[in-house]
């Protein structure tokens, strides 16, 4: 079952188990937080392709004169 196919009008008391919305907020900012490092890792590894690639068509337009 979805949260679209649930009825939210029949809501159930909040279990005692359940994060509270601090630590919810503080968990969604560690999930950012780790997700964008990721990116600029990502990142980095396509430039250095990009100027590997660069290096090498400089090279070898060079070394074919």
């Amino acid at each position: 079952m979805t949260v679209m196919d649930r009825d939210l009008s029949d809501s159930s008391p909040p279990r005692a188990d359940a994060p509270r919305a601090d630590e919810v907020r503080r968990q969604e900012a560690l999930r950012l937080k780790r997700l964008r490092g990721r990116n600029l890792a990502v990142l980095a590894a396509l430039l250095a392709l990009v100027v590997l690639f660069y290096a090498i068509t400089v090279v070898r337009m060079s070394a074919g004169h």
